[in-house]
């Protein structure tokens, strides 16, 4: 944590490029561990990782920043960061302001997420009657994507032509808005409380299931000027075929 006793102003600042280490902070406040090139040995030996000062992170205005409205920091252990030392020539109260996008690995792969990059990643099948074909068609840099570690992601692509909103987590469900304003929703169970009314409008509205239960102090049906058809029989117009023989008002199923 930066000291209360020591004036900062800047004529002494020096900057630096460095790799993420550790995020777990102990105090929990955001800080993270960082191996500073040019400063830290890679030997873990010389230096290990423990050993590493814990870093502060400049976060964006709209963080909140106290009142316990601060959210941990999204960078990820591996991230290369850029900073300052606060403390100048000491270089022992590192600053972090934000993360580097880079090449990884031996096939040289960008840190930014495939998404992002025009690549589908995330599978979403939907068999409802009439849903409507994967949108996906990100086309770079107009897709913001936001991607956890356990894989719950969320893309707002501005891709003209191809507009969504999709909120995906990491077992497959997902809410997602489409080009043309549609809504699909995909998951194992749903549940609405609606307190007091819920109240749905629509021209056609088709429902599909094992199993109806409809429950209610009062239950009721309007067909309006039309009619309703339960099994290919009219409620409104249907008739009955009486069978002789049987007791008065006694009749067969209606027709």
């Amino acid at each position: 944590m930066t000291p209360n006793n020591i004036n900062f102003y800047g004529d002494q600042t020096r900057w630096f490029i460095g790799d993420v280490i550790n995020i777990n902070d102990p105090l929990q406040v955001a800080r993270i561990q960082v191996r500073i090139h040019g400063i830290h040995s890679d030997d873990l030996i010389d230096i290990p990782n423990e050993d590493l000062p814990w870093a502060q992170v400049v976060a964006p205005i709209s963080a909140g920043g106290t009142n316990g409205l601060g959210n941990p920091l999204g960078v990820q252990v591996g991230a290369l960061v850029f900073g300052i030392f606060l403390d100048g020539k000491n270089s022992q109260l590192p600053l972090i302001f934000g993360s580097m996008p880079k090449l990884e690995g031996d096939e040289r792969t960008p840190s930014v997420n495939a998404l992002a990059r025009g690549t589908n990643t995330l599978t979403k099948t939907v068999s409802v009657k009439g849903s409507p074909a994967e949108p996906y068609g990100a086309v770079y840099p107009n897709n913001k994507v936001t991607q956890t570690s356990s894989g719950h992601t969320i893309e707002i692509d501005d891709t003209s032509g191809a507009e969504r909103i999709n909120i995906h987590h990491k077992s497959g469900a997902f809410i997602e808005f489409h080009p043309d304003g549609s809504v699909v929703v995909k998951t194992t169970n749903v549940y609405i409380d609606a307190g007091t009314n819920a109240n749905i409008k629509a021209t056609n509205v088709d429902v599909e299931a094992t199993k109806i239960d409809v429950n209610g102090s009062t239950v009721n049906i309007n067909g309006g000027s039309g009619d309703v058809v339960v099994n290919g029989i009219s409620l409104v117009n249907h008739t009955h075929r009486d069978n002789p023989g049987l007791a008065g008002a006694v009749t067969s199923k209606p027709l």
